[in-house]
């Protein structure tokens, strides 16, 4: 009865991404529909912004933290921050030249030129070019459930270079809720807050479980909801020498 429940609602999630594809034909709603389809889902633009914006606040960031944004595609929660930030402390990077060009685009659209920000084209979380740059914060929404094991420890070494002191990380991963535990549809990786904590500690880091992403603002109505947020920062007695 669960499994025909569960078909069902994502049958009917498959419609309404079919009826909101009609925007596409109406010339006020076309770009924003053009925004939408790069990173999903459709129809939450404002709120998922909001739910990101607000997120980072709650966590501690401040106009004077310098920010990195893992898979900052269109700038859906990139815009507010940049806005928020001082000048230069936005740093965004994405694996996809169709997203980064759509930021860019956002930018302009937005008139954020003056604010500096930083958008970057790359797979290694923009470590080739980032110089000598640490970050405040780094952020990583929705992203952590497809870094299999290797990638994960790619990305812990690259806190170890890139995290200010007191710096952290903040990121989701599926919370054991979500319909992906029973009914798997998608290759995601299913993380788990010790498995997390097992990784971070092995690169001198903690991982800490800070609840489910829904307290922050993220819709209810949305399989996701259920995400845990990870916060992961170093670990005071790690001695790397």
């Amino acid at each position: 009865m669960q499994q025909r429940v569960h078909h069902l609602k994502r049958k009917l999630m498959r419609i309404r991404r079919i009826c909101y594809s009609f925007r596409m034909l109406i010339p006020g709603l076309r770009k924003r529909h053009r925004l939408e389809s790069m990173i999903g889902p459709l129809g939450y633009w404002d709120v998922l912004q909001h739910y990101q914006f607000n997120l980072l606040i709650r966590n501690g960031l401040r106009s004077s933290h310098r920010l990195l944004d893992i898979g900052c595609g269109p700038l859906q929660g990139g815009i507010p921050l940049i806005q928020y930030l001082d000048n230069g402390n936005y740093v965004g990077v994405d694996i996809n030249s169709r997203s980064i060009r759509a930021a860019y685009g956002q930018v302009i659209d937005y008139n954020l030129a003056l604010k500096n920000p930083t958008l970057i084209l790359s797979n290694r979380f923009g470590d080739d070019v980032l110089g000598s740059k640490t970050f405040d914060f780094i952020w990583a929404s929705q992203v952590l459930y497809y870094f299999h094991h290797n990638k994960m420890s790619e990305l812990l070494r690259f806190l170890r270079k890139r995290l200010a002191p007191n710096g952290v990380l903040l990121g989701d991963i599926l919370g054991p809720k979500h319909y992906e535990f029973k009914y798997p549809e998608h290759s995601f990786q299913l993380h788990s807050p010790e498995s997390i904590n097992k990784m971070a500690s092995e690169f001198g880091f903690v991982a800490k479980k800070k609840g489910e992403i829904v307290k922050y603002g993220y819709p209810p109505r949305l399989s996701m909801h259920t995400n845990l947020l990870m916060e992961i920062s170093e670990c005071t007695s790690f001695d790397d020498t």
